[in-house]
């Protein structure tokens, strides 16, 4: 059982400016620094855990971006609790979308993960937690506290599919909002000055999985 959740009603325009900018910003920062980590390949621990925070924060700000369709944000952390709150939002469509280009097992894979790292934003940045068992393999360990970051990528599959989800939330948000300009065509009225700062704030975006 979840604990009571607490949330923000947010206008529109903010929910703009606060959710979708930070989810974008956060997305493309987190792959700045995820190239120059597979380019320097070794890195310390302490940069790997900033990492993984980095992450699972860019998870979470993406499940809010389509949860704030309802300007209603989530003062919460927990990513299983906020995939199902984004799902839900979206008439099961994120989840029909991502689970429906890979085999039924992957569905659960996906779901158990998310249930052991659902507090994985706290538990990286302050180096605790269950959260970051999956995260962990002796064969990404060179010596002492430096990790192979090149073979974590490669190999550890809980990080391949945040990112792989990842991907889907960037291109949820794309859909939604190229629907969004679509709809506006129709209207005979100006579309008032808060739906133009919408749509250039929200801005499509790409969240490819990187090739090194």
């Amino acid at each position: 059982m979840h604990s009571k959740k607490s949330s923000l009603k947010l206008s529109e325009l903010i929910s703009e400016l606060t959710i979708t900018s930070a989810f974008i910003g956060a997305s493309k920062n987190m792959y700045i620094v995820e190239e120059q980590f597979y380019t320097l390949k070794y890195i310390p621990l302490n940069q790997y855990l900033n990492y993984l925070s980095q992450l699972a924060f860019c998870v979470e700000l993406g499940l809010k971006n389509i949860i704030k369709i309802t300007n209603k944000v989530w003062k919460s952390h927990d990513l299983e609790f906020l995939f199902f709150e984004a799902d839900k939002e979206t008439g099961n469509n994120l989840s029909k979308k991502f689970f429906g280009s890979y085999r039924y097992e992957f569905k659960q894979e996906f779901l158990d993960l998310l249930k052991i790292i659902n507090n994985l934003y706290e538990e990286a940045r302050y180096s605790y937690g269950n959260s970051l068992i999956p995260f962990f393999n002796n064969q990404y360990i060179i010596k002492d506290d430096i990790m192979d970051f090149c073979k974590i990528l490669d190999k550890n599959k809980p990080i391949r599919m945040l990112k792989l989800f990842l991907e889907e939330l960037g291109e949820y948000h794309n859909f939604i909002h190229t629907n969004s300009i679509k709809n506006t065509k129709d209207l005979k009225d100006p579309i008032p000055s808060i739906i133009k700062n919408k749509f250039e704030i929200q801005e499509n975006i790409s969240l490819e999985e990187k090739k090194f």
